[in-house]
């Protein structure tokens, strides 16, 4: 019993062998074991839940129809099995004549993970960018804010610590020197005896002259000639003279219709006014021309120099600086 058996399964393997080598296609092979079963091709349909246009696609080898290799895989499968044919058979053909779709999932494995990276980096692109904009909105709303901030009527802290040092370089280069010290008061006492001296001066003159008399008649030239070499004569012109040199002084003026900061030095280099100045306020300096004028702002200041207006209308949204008298 067991040599039958055993035979039988030789002589279906050799059927098999011989329709592998007629038979080239999985539909032809499922075709060939359909009609040796004797089983219609609703039949088969009506069994594997399919239409029988895709068993008749199956058989035809046209699998285009099906929605992938993977399905046309499972029903040619269950095809042969339903007509007990050889289902290895039938895949090995399948493997010849349908794509291989592991190229293809690894292909659209890497696609999606190379998008899900894109993804990523297109986030934290985004993200960077919002960040900088954010810092950017917060400078400068915060510089705006510094800005309204800053009193312009003031001088900043680089231009008093410049008006310091300029001070100071001054001070040392040139030691200031007291005007009182420059020029003093003659006592009574003084001119007194500066009268006294030009009276003598006339007498000894008045004298001379009528000496000359007896011998010659004096001049108007020699009369002035006798006076101009008079000792107190010489002394009382330049006493007049360095008086008039030492009163000889510029006068600028200033009035504020609100604070201002103001430095003003003169010619020697003596700071003659430093500080902030309220409203209603109006000082009057005088020194030797030229003098440095500094206004933290102009616009709130009428000044004049010597009784005459300066304009300040060049300085309207500034610091002013100017030298007078302007060249």
């Amino acid at each position: 019993m067991t040599n039958k058996i055993t035979e039988i399964e030789t002589d279906n393997n050799l059927e098999q062998a011989e329709l592998l080598e007629t038979v080239s296609t999985a539909g032809m092979l499922l075709r060939t074991a359909r009609e040796k079963k004797g089983v219609s091709i609703d039949a088969v349909a009506l069994q594997l839940h399919l239409r029988p246009s895709v068993i008749e696609d199956i058989e035809n080898d046209i699998f285009d129809n099906i929605a992938s290799a993977t399905y046309a895989r499972g029903y040619a499968k269950n095809f042969a099995k339903y007509v007990e044919a050889d289902v290895n058979a039938v895949q090995q053909c399948l493997a010849q004549q349908l794509p291989d779709e592991t190229a293809a999932m690894q292909s659209f494995s890497r696609k999606t993970t190379r998008e899900a990276r894109d993804s990523r980096l297109t986030l934290v692109t985004y993200l960077i960018v919002a960040i900088l904009l954010a810092l950017l909105l917060l400078w400068w709303v915060q510089k705006d804010s510094m800005l309204t901030g800053v009193d312009l009527s003031k001088p900043t802290a680089e231009e008093v610590a410049a008006a310091n040092v300029a001070q100071q370089t001054q001070d040392l280069l040139e030691p200031e020197i007291d005007p009182k010290l420059a020029y003093r008061e003659p006592v009574a006492s003084e001119v007194i005896s500066a009268q006294s001296q030009n009276d003598d001066a006339v007498q000894v003159s008045s004298n001379v002259q009528e000496s000359n008399r007896v011998i010659k008649p004096a001049t108007a030239t020699d009369t002035l000639d006798s006076v101009a070499v008079s000792p107190a004569i010489t002394a009382a012109v330049d006493t007049a003279v360095i008086t008039a040199d030492v009163i000889e002084t510029d006068t600028i003026s200033l009035s504020f219709s609100d604070d201002c900061w103001v430095n003003i030095i003169d010619a020697d280099g003596k700071t003659l006014v430093d500080g902030v100045k309220g409203s209603a306020r109006v000082v009057e300096v005088t020194g030797k021309a030229p003098f440095k004028v500094i206004l933290g702002a102009p616009q709130v200041v009428t000044m004049s120099f010597n009784n005459e207006n300066v304009s300040l209308a060049e300085f309207s949204d500034r610091v002013a600086k100017l030298t007078l008298p302007k060249a």
